[in-house]
């Protein structure tokens, strides 16, 4: 049902928008897009001989922009991933922004509403595929792998209130800077428990990202804090007196970016590392904490890639990820939990060819290496898998 009132108020934005258009005589709601259709080959190792392909509508963004005034603007995106199909429970449908902008001039410029914060060099462009040379985003970035991959413990995924700009430093050079404030990760997702989609705390998410750019480099470092109740699931494993030693834990996110770009090369890496406090040892007994030596909660990813435009539509590149997880592994009652260590290993190479203005082709390969430890050579793997895919990004 939810799904059908989704096109239900798309459909109405664009019928009331040209009819306020046509009697007011205004500059019409401005509708346009991006989609990205792929196709994939998935090889698995000996072992577990897992093959498969498929045609996938990977992502398409729908946005309307409308300039209300000489300085102020609103935005809307709705987002559908995964051959999106409510009839046959496929993919997702969300609204991602619906912000109102005031512009103060380039020194700032305040965003209110439902948006997608700035985070490194990708998080605030990474839905822009026709600009983008990847057929897969790197892996924290990918709005296809969300089903799978809990990709907002790495990104913020949303704030309601961010103010940025950036200042001149002499002939070349830039200063530019965003803060944001948003929800906390304590989200309602349950009806039964009153209203959906509200913070269930009275904490914030309070981020930002500060940077600078020299003709065509750009570096800059980012930070996020925030306030989460992911660790009272331990109750799902054993009785604890209280769940207040596990509510409302610190999380830190902190990035790095770096990239350039010109007529000839490309290059762009971020690194994103993310830690918990994960309990308070007050009100827990001895053997409580015991129990809990080996509850641990650890994110980082890092991706690096560097591409050559061979001729000016063509850019060929190479990419490395990897990233790294540390999670609690529960054993029994009586031991509790022990490290589990996963590592994700990604080179890949690839390529793509700007058609026209708007259609863009990509190809991509990937070696994925995952590799898991669970506490210390207890228990290992080690899978090994190639990705093969191909993609056309259209703007339209």
């Amino acid at each position: 049902m939810k799904k059908f009132i989704f096109f239900g108020i798309l459909s109405f934005l664009i019928i009331i928008s040209s009819n306020v258009c046509a009697q007011s005589g205004e500059k019409p709601l401005r509708i346009f897009g991006y989609f990205q259709n792929e196709f994939s080959h998935f090889a698995g190792n000996a072992v577990h001989n897992d093959t498969r392909n498929t045609f996938n509508l990977q992502q398409m963004n729908v946005f309307f922009q409308k300039n209300i005034s000489l300085k102020w603007s609103a935005f809307v995106n709705f987002e559908m991933v995964n051959n999106f199909s409510s009839s046959k429970q496929w993919g997702s449908a969300k609204l991602e922004e619906a912000w109102v902008k005031y512009d103060f001039g380039k020194a700032a410029t305040l965003r209110a509403g439902l948006q997608i914060p700035t985070f490194n060099n990708l998080n605030a462009i990474k839905n822009r595929t026709p600009l983008l040379p990847y057929v897969v985003r790197p892996i924290v970035y990918e709005a296809s792998f969300e089903e799978v991959v809990t990709l907002e413990e790495f990104v913020p995924g949303r704030a309601f209130l961010q103010l940025y700009g950036f200042m001149p430093i002499g002939k070349y050079k830039k200063f530019d800077y965003a803060v944001y404030l948003g929800n906390s990760p304590n989200i309602n997702n349950f009806s039964t428990r009153g209203q959906t989609g509200v913070d269930t705390t009275n904490t914030f998410l309070v981020g930002g990202r500060v940077g600078l750019r020299v003709g065509d480099l750009k570096m800059g470092v980012s930070g996020t804090m925030d306030k989460t109740n992911l660790f009272t699931r331990i109750t799902n494993f054993f009785n604890v007196p209280s769940l207040e030693p596990f509510e409302k834990r610190d999380r830190f996110r902190v990035g790095a970016d770096l990239s350039f770009q010109n007529d000839m090369f490309m290059f762009e890496a971020e690194y994103i590392d993310v830690s918990y406090e994960e309990y308070s040892s007050d009100g827990l007994n001895a053997n409580v904490i015991d129990r809990l030596e080996g509850f641990e909660l650890d994110l980082a990813f890092y991706y690096a890639t560097l591409g050559f435009y061979v001729k000016e539509p063509l850019l060929v590149y190479g990419t490395y990820w990897r990233s790294r997880t540390i999670e609690p592994y529960f054993l029994d009652l009586q031991r509790g939990f022990v490290d589990e260590r996963e590592r994700l290993n990604v080179p890949g190479f690839g390529f793509s060819y700007q058609l026209s203005d708007r259609v863009r082709l990509k190809a991509q390969y990937a070696r994925v290496n995952v590799n898991v430890d669970i506490g210390g050579n207890m228990i290992k793997v080690d899978n090994t898998s190639n990705f093969y895919s191909a993609a056309a990004s259209v703007f339209f």
